[in-house]
């Protein structure tokens, strides 16, 4: 029977096979999850209330905070020289949203059944989202989702301060100056 550390580093090849460009086991506790995250998708942010997966349909800070509470350890995920405006890099994003469901898939396959993974920027899993139309949304209209089964919030729509939490983890992540500079994506899956 493998260990929980075997299954774990399984993870992260699986994760590096997919596309990611690194992948770390790390504490919960390093996760951090703060209500300013949420502000700036809801201020800031043109895709706010346009996805099922962002607010206000993701996970309020705290909820997420609540949750994550829960757990032991998480597995975070990078993507590193990612594009914002680049035509080429949609499909290329695309495979961020499905290599996390896969990772959350394997892990609680693996043992780890209280998987839950949560992915980077809006979601692209269906060209128009169901969300983008409504007049006056609410939770209930989150039934209408095209794909419950694969549709995960990201990090920051549920309120987790990435930039902390990626550089608490030892990685390196700057704010983008310009739509041409490439930036560094992570996504997280938590564990156990």
């Amino acid at each position: 029977m493998d260990t929980m550390d075997d299954m774990a580093q399984s993870l992260i090849e699986q994760a590096i096979e997919g596309g990611a460009t690194a992948a770390r086991v790390i504490n919960a506790r390093d996760i951090f999850v703060a209500q300013w995250v949420r502000h700036k998708c809801q201020f800031g942010c043109k895709h706010f209330g346009k996805r099922f997966t962002c607010p206000p349909y993701a996970p309020t800070p705290a909820e997420t905070a609540e949750t994550v509470k829960q757990y032991r350890q998480a597995l975070l995920v990078e993507f590193r020289n990612r594009h914002i405006d680049d035509p080429d890099d949609g499909p290329k994003h695309d495979l961020i949203h499905h290599l996390l469901y896969e990772l959350e898939r394997q892990a609680f396959l693996d043992g780890f059944y209280r998987a839950a993974a949560y992915a980077a920027g809006r979601c692209r899993l269906c060209p128009q989202c169901p969300a983008e139309k409504l007049e006056d949304p609410s939770l209930f209209h989150k039934k209408d989702c095209l794909n419950p089964k694969m549709a995960r919030p990201a990090m920051e729509a549920a309120g987790m301060d990435v930039y902390r939490t990626a550089r608490q983890a030892g990685f390196e992540i700057h704010v983008v100056k310009g739509k041409k500079d490439p930036f560094n994506a992570f996504g997280l899956v938590l564990l156990e």
